[in-house]
């Protein structure tokens, strides 16, 4: 009993020979494997793809570490004996959260330097320069033009009031500055102008309880 016939090859217009059969086949059955390993392949990543994304999100997240906050009053009281004058630790609102305290030095002037953050994320600084120059207080204040004045705590202060310039203005959105002797007491940042008043006026106190004298006057606008 024969088998079935030759297959005809259409390009060719005869039977195909039993080598011609024979390659076939195994063409045939090599584009199979071929796309039976594209498939394998296309399963094993999706597989691992929604493996991640199932351990992604069973990781569990929590809020983000917040840095401990900057103990002012001790660092001020270290750096005190190296200023070689008082250094000024006012009282702040328990809400506040100090990130910085430091001595700089800056045009040949060093000051006293405490950055806060507010609820909100407002920053509020203060600094106390010694024996400071017009060129620190124009830098610390980032050139900011002077107006009026306002009277906190027995001192007068110039204001620098830049709140009209957006985010333009910088960290000085609004600014106090004055004159104790030959000390110069800076209050500015981003906070509103109600907050920077009430360190403002914390510092002055600040300034009397640890008896900082001298002529008080202000900055020329």
């Amino acid at each position: 009993m024969s088998g079935p016939p030759p297959r005809v090859v259409a390009e060719l217009g005869r039977p195909e020979t039993p080598e011609e059969t024979a390659a076939r086949i195994a063409l045939n059955r090599r584009l199979r494997r071929d796309r039976q390993t594209t498939r394998n392949l296309v399963g094993s990543l999706v597989f691992c793809l929604a493996l991640v994304a199932v351990v992604i999100a069973l990781v569990p997240r929590g809020a983000p570490i917040a840095q401990p906050a900057v103990d002012y009053r001790t660092a001020a009281s270290q750096a005190e004996d190296t200023a070689g004058v008082p250094l000024l630790a006012p009282s702040v609102p328990a809400s506040w959260r100090a990130n910085s305290a430091e001595l700089r030095r800056a045009d040949g002037v060093a000051s006293w330097y405490v950055g806060f953050v507010l609820p909100g994320n407002a920053f509020l600084a203060y600094t106390e320069g010694i024996r400071a120059n017009p060129t620190w207080l124009a830098d610390t204040l980032e050139s900011a033009p002077g107006g009026g004045t306002v009277r906190l705590a027995g001192l007068t202060w110039r204001i620098y009031d830049q709140r009209q310039r957006g985010s333009a203005a910088g960290n000085v959105a609004y600014g106090l500055a004055t004159t104790i002797g030959t000390t110069d007491l800076v209050v500015y940042g981003t906070a509103p102008a109600a907050e920077t008043q009430r360190l403002a006026t914390s510092l002055a106190k600040a300034a009397a309880d640890r008896g900082l004298q001298g002529r008080n006057t202000t900055p020329a606008p």
